[in-house]
């Protein structure tokens, strides 16, 4: 038995998220490596907080969302199923006079998110209390004799907390939030919960031409700085920050009839044919059970209310969102 939309909005579901890169990096060097690769500040970061971080290519194509926390007088790098393995091989490759070590932790630890509207009360009912609410903020509790690290991270718009746990206390504790009648949140509505709080993921939403600056300002606001200095894509995001746009932005559009259009659906405005494309689209509870879909559309045509079609039999309207329908609180 899966959670359902409702269970997760009024208590809590869990998120299988043991395929997700976890990689430790030590060594006296490892502000100064880490620093030169991702797109965020890490200067800044404290025992018990984090950072959401982005890596990219020389000509600033994303490669991988992710996050960093600082742990243990090393960092604890968070990274997407679908890019990890990339990550860990241009880090390693990277690493050359550096004082830098990386160490692949999912063979012994994997990663669950509970998440919903009383993830907290959940995690209190079965002996484990919920990091503080700042976004990324995390600490390591014993449960049934094995350390969990719990952070506090929203993937859905309800809030939620992720678990980096050992696999020797896995399925016990996936036993236990069943019982506590937290259900495990399936693929299809995972779907709609990240679209619904405006969560791009790897390789659907975006690919290997996509810029990191294309995906909107609420990721560039938690994930890009551009203050820190040289970083790997650095330039040209630099020059797109100082021309104050990219060309397209990855936006919300609220689709009217009864077909869920397919990813990669072209979208037309009156006055221009293919000012953008669909990357995913779903039934969305916030909106009343309306379609919600996302796609990057051409800066012209990005204001909130802008009426596009999509190149759909017949045509569907389709009406740019000013924002997520319940964005996640990042």
């Amino acid at each position: 038995m899966n959670a359902t939309y409702a269970q997760v909005a009024e208590y809590a579901g869990w998120l299988n998220l043991t395929d997700a890169g976890l990689i430790r990096v030590v060594g006296a060097d490892r502000l100064r490596f880490l620093q030169g690769q991702t797109t965020n500040d890490l200067r800044h970061l404290r025992e018990g907080t984090g950072v959401y971080t982005a890596f990219c290519t020389p000509t600033g194509q994303l490669l991988s969302d992710g996050y960093v926390l600082e742990a243990e007088d090393g960092y604890l790098l968070v990274l997407p199923a679908e890019t990890w393995g990339e990550i860990t091989a241009r880090l390693s490759e990277a690493i050359i006079l550096d004082d830098v070590a990386l160490m692949p932790l999912q063979e012994a630890q994997g990663l669950l998110s509970v998440q919903g509207d009383a993830a907290d009360e959940l995690l209190e009912e079965i002996g484990l209390d919920a990091p503080p609410r700042a976004p990324l903020a995390h600490h390591t509790r014993l449960w049934q004799k094995a350390e969990i690290r719990l952070v506090r991270n929203d993937r859905t718009g309800f809030g939620g907390v992720d678990l980096i746990v050992p696999y020797a206390v896995m399925e016990e504790l996936q036993t236990a939030l069943v019982a506590a009648a937290c259900l495990p949140i399936d693929d299809a509505l995972a779907t709609v919960l990240r679209y619904e709080a405006g969560i791009p993921q790897a390789g659907v939403d975006w690919g290997a031409r996509t810029l990191a600056a294309e995906m909107g300002e609420p990721f560039v606001h938690t994930h890009i700085s551009y203050t820190k200095g040289c970083y790997v894509g650095q330039e040209v995001l630099m020059r797109i920050h100082a021309r104050g746009h990219t060309n397209r932005t990855w936006v919300p559009l609220q689709v009217a009839g009864d077909a869920v259009p397919a990813q990669g659906t072209a979208i037309h405005a009156s006055d221009r044919a293919e000012v953008g494309w669909i990357t995913g689209a779903v039934r969305a509870p916030a909106l009343g059970d309306a379609i919600l879909a996302w796609g990057f559309v051409r800066n012209d045509y990005t204001a909130p209310d802008t009426r596009l079609q999509l190149a759909t039999e017949p045509h569907a309207q389709a009406t740019v969102l000013p924002h997520a329908p319940r964005p996640a609180a990042r």
